[in-house]
């Protein structure tokens, strides 16, 4: 019960956040339109609230877990909470982001990412022999961008919640390097292609059929990041439960 209570604090204390982000989007998109006219077609405008979703994760660990210690939660209850807390946020984001979608391209051409990697966008072309590209909204395409980007949302969250929360474990030395992890294996990986392509072909296809992109299946990449999510989840879980409240 107590899980549910702070789940419930936690989403009203994100609603501000939530509804300022939508209101700065919109103004931006509106903008765009205006400025760049026809030419503008948008293409995955979905992909901010991954960023922001990030961002939200980012920034949803020391406050909440000090409030939940300071009123004695249960720290199986604050990790709880935090599954609960983002699973309604993510399915209502990704229900409001195919509406503006939707009345965006009543306007213009904007595929969404689902259109790009699964659906009829067929080419990184708006017009196709010289019509201009229709976005299918039946239902079965409406479930599977639904299914998709809420997937996608709950594992930036949760990738934030992780990282924030290994800041927070580690001194300044270990923060450093942590934030020179991803340049240093981006380099690594680039010299292991370069010197042997093979190698890079097999880790693209890989990839590719983790993600069913070939294979124009969203559930397989839905699935992919559910995965994700546990594992990402049981990380945080183990930190939770070791974590220790740092005196000011």
């Amino acid at each position: 019960m107590k899980s549910y209570k702070l789940a419930k604090y936690n989403i009203k204390s994100s609603l501000k956040s939530i509804l300022i982000f939508y209101c700065i989007f919109i103004v931006v998109i509106i903008l765009i339109s205006i400025t760049a006219g026809k030419s503008s077609h948008i293409r995955g405008i979905e992909f901010s609230s991954v960023i922001f979703l990030f961002v939200l994760g980012l920034n949803s660990f020391k406050e909440n877990f000090y409030f939940s210690q300071a009123n004695n939660i249960p720290r199986i209850d604050y990790f709880k909470s935090i599954v609960i807390t983002i699973f309604p946020i993510a399915l209502v984001m990704s229900i409001i982001d195919i509406i503006l979608n939707r009345i965006y391209n009543i306007f213009d051409v904007g595929p969404t990412i689902y259109d790009m990697s699964y659906g009829n966008f067929k080419s990184a072309h708006i017009y196709i022999n010289g019509n201009a590209w229709i976005q299918n909204n039946s239902i079965r395409i409406l479930i599977g961008t639904i299914t998709f980007l809420f997937t996608l949302y709950i594992i930036a969250f949760a990738i934030g919640l992780l990282i924030t929360m290994i800041f927070y474990k580690c001194n300044k030395t270990m923060r450093i390097l942590i934030c020179l992890s991803p340049i240093a294996i981006q380099a690594i990986l680039a010299n292991v292609i370069y010197n042997s392509p093979q190698i890079g072909g097999k880790l693209t296809a890989f990839i590719d059929n983790i993600l069913g992109i070939s294979a124009k299946n969203s559930y397989i990449c839905v699935l992919t990041f559910i995965c994700l999510f546990i594992i990402t989840m049981c990380f945080v879980y183990i930190i939770v439960r070791r974590v220790v409240v740092k005196k000011a």
